[in-house]
This record gives C-alpha cells, structure tokens and sequence, in this order.
C-alpha cells in the first residue's frame, strides 16, 4: 500500500491525519506458516523541511497459526505502535532506513517490521491449553493435562512459594 504525501510535502510542519489497510503475505516464522488479516495503520504525518516525512501512529492485526501446544488452529492479535521518518531518495536497499521517491510512501517494510517487532512468540488457541499426542488405540488426539508419568520437578518448591504468600495474606 503506497500512501500519498504530495498534500503533506506541500505544508511542511503541518501534521495530517491517515488511515489506511496493507496486505501482508503469509510468512514461514521458525518453521510455522502465519498467515494475516489486512493490517490497519492509523495516525499522523508530517513533513519536514527536508522532504523528510514522519509518520507517527498505530497498527493493528490478528495473526493465524498452529497453537504451540497442541497444534490446532490459533489465533492472535498483533498492536504497536510506530514512529518512523521516511527520507527523500534515501538508499530503499538499506535495512536502517526508511526511504521513498515521488511523492507516495511504501508501507509494506514499516508494517512488516512492526508485526514482527509486536508478534507473540507462541501462540495458543485458548489460554489454558497444555501439550496434546496421538492415542495410537484410539487414533484421537488426547489432552495431557495430569499425566502422570510427568515429572515436575519444581512443584514442590511451587506449593511451598503458594503456602507462604498464603501465609502473608493473613
């Protein structure tokens, strides 16, 4: 999504609003697909004296992945927020930098990198799902919420930090 600045480089140091949609595509993330709804930018632009111009504003998404845990379909909402100043004719190669020609800014490297910076590193399909496997006799996915055959080796220390905030409380 290219967002048109003629208007802004026309009046620099006035600030104008902006609302607009860009498309992401699916991205292979450490192995899982994630794929993307339109992702909504909002907020301010200014030029400066330079031909310089700042955005400054929000971003919002839902991401859809594999669960971590159990490997059903899950998803999550992905908001930041952004400042960035887009230079002039600078160097569009450079990963450092911001750059556009014309009089129109390319969105799609603010939004890719801002996802990326705002992206959960799991993602679960509901907040309380554990680790799943396959039940061979069955050919059903079970839940293992209580196997016992588990070690935990720290839930003793985990009762005993619970009895003592218990024990403050009182």
């Amino acid at each position: 999504m290219k967002l048109d600045v003629l208007h802004v480089l026309r009046s620099p140091g006035t600030q104008y609003p902006f609302s607009v949609e860009q498309t992401m595509a699916p991205l292979d993330i450490s192995g899982q697909e994630v794929s993307f709804d339109p992702v909504k930018l909002e907020g301010t632009m200014m030029a400066g004296s330079d031909g310089s111009v700042t955005v400054d504003g929000s971003l919002s998404t839902v991401a859809h992945t594999s669960c971590a845990n159990c490997l059903a379909p899950a998803s999550g909402t992905i908001a930041g927020e952004f400042r960035e100043t887009f230079l002039f004719e600078g160097d569009p190669e450079d990963d450092e930098i911001f750059a556009y020609t014309g009089s129109a800014l390319d969105l799609e490297k603010l939004t890719l990198t801002y996802v990326l910076l705002n992206m959960p590193s799991r993602f679960l399909c509901r907040e309380d799902c554990v680790f799943a496997y396959e039940d061979e006799d069955e050919d059903v996915m079970m839940l293992c919420q209580d196997d016992l055959n588990v070690q935990r080796p720290f839930a003793a220390l985990q009762q005993l930090l619970a009895e003592k905030s218990d024990n403050a409380e009182n």
